[in-house]
């Protein structure tokens, strides 16, 4: 679920140019489906968290991925742009694999074992985006860019075939009234712990989001390379993120949580930072600058699990709800970066506003780091 969730991001990157000259509309028009998918799922988390509180999380996957489904199916098939955008909005509805995924591990366990099996899913997970968008630039190159969408439905076909036979309920049962939730959100958001923790969370998806907006244009525009090799290029955080992903899942038991979550934003200013420096001497090239972008999905792997821990241990019996509040500002903020990037960049400046945009969200989640590392004094 989480794989998915995350692929519906990346894998048609490569095929945002075409896209935009089959429908006639410009780069930035065509990037709304990025920024615009962001927004609505900032908004579907903050609604379906509670929402899987209440029923359960069962009930809501089957709904969500079911709708995800016969979206993709819609996306593929339309020839007007609005009516694309439309379906690609309603594609949004698949956050909920990741938001209660996180969820489904706090029920189950406590925070050293939940931190550590979300970096193991995390690991699992970045496999998709890894080769996503390589694969999406070769379909796009053979197949045109609606077999893409194709791919989306089967994906969430899939996917509802195996929460239906596999996924048992989680959550603890007890419906809350309405009243009661509305106070869980009070409580949750009145914990310093739970901002801090989610802006970690912001800023490191931000930079993910900042990535995916500008790394089609400067690949392809800037250094010309192919749609195929863009996706490889765009696989460089994925891969950084899988690595990531299972120093977490192999340390966190053993580790301080709030030390990890600092080392691994450190690690994250690493490469836009070298990036910058390169691209400013003009000693800059694809490889170099892509290949930096490694340390920033490994400081994401290092990093988000514990994040998310972290926001959603203010109030266990509301993980769900937490998780959806802080995956909801987590996204708007990505949202909103991502529109930025596809609003800013140009073939003349791609080059070092990419980069420096990289390096204000990675300063941004360092900065955070550190007082949410002290949510964490109580479990170490």
């Amino acid at each position: 679920m989480t794989a998915v969730s995350v692929l519906t991001l990346n894998l048609f990157l490569p095929s945002l140019p075409s896209m935009a000259a089959e429908f006639g509309v410009s780069y930035g028009a065509i990037s709304m489906a990025i920024a615009g998918y962001l927004f609505l799922s900032a908004v579907l988390t903050l609604l379906l968290g509670p929402l899987a509180d209440r029923f359960g999380r069962r009930p809501v996957l089957l709904g969500t991925f079911t709708i995800f489904a016969l979206a993709s199916a819609g996306a593929a098939i339309t020839q007007d742009y609005a009516l694309f955008l439309v379906f690609r909005m309603c594609q949004a509805v698949c956050a909920t694999g990741s938001t209660l995924s996180r969820a489904i591990v706090r029920d189950m366990y406590p925070p050293g074992k939940g931190t550590s099996v979300l970096g193991y899913i995390a690991m699992a997970m970045a496999v998709a985006p890894m080769i996503g968008p390589l694969i999406g630039g070769v379909m796009e190159e053979t197949l045109g860019w609606r077999s893409v969408f194709w791919l989306f439905a089967a994906l969430g076909a899939l996917c509802v075939t195996v929460i239906y036979l596999d996924l048992g309920e989680t959550a603890s049962g007890t419906a809350k009234t309405n009243a009661e939730q509305v106070q869980g959100y009070k409580d949750v958001t009145r914990a310093a712990a739970f901002w801090t923790n989610t802006l970690v969370l912001g800023f490191s998806i931000s930079a993910f989001f900042v990535f995916l907006a500008g790394a089609p244009l400067v690949a392809g525009e800037i250094y010309g390379l192919s749609p195929s090799f863009v996706g490889f290029v765009m696989g460089a955080t994925a891969l950084g993120y899988f690595l990531g992903s299972f120093v977490t899942g192999r340390i966190a038991e053993r580790v301080p949580l709030g030390a990890m979550m600092i080392w691994g934003r450190w690690v994250g200013m690493i490469g836009p930072v070298g990036a910058l420096l390169l691209v400013l001497s003009g000693w800059d090239t694809p490889y170099l600058v892509f290949g930096l972008m490694v340390t920033l999905g490994a400081a994401n792997g290092i990093s988000l699990a514990a994040a998310n821990t972290g926001a959603m241990s203010v109030r266990p019996d509301l993980a769900g709800s937490a998780a959806g509040l802080s995956g909801a500002i987590a996204t708007a903020m990505g949202a909103v970066f991502s529109a930025l990037t596809g609003a800013l960049l140009t073939p003349q400046n791609g080059d070092w506003l990419f980069c420096l945009l990289l390096v204000f969200m990675c300063a941004g989640a360092l900065a955070a780091s550190y007082p949410a590392a002290k949510t964490f004094e109580r479990f170490d």
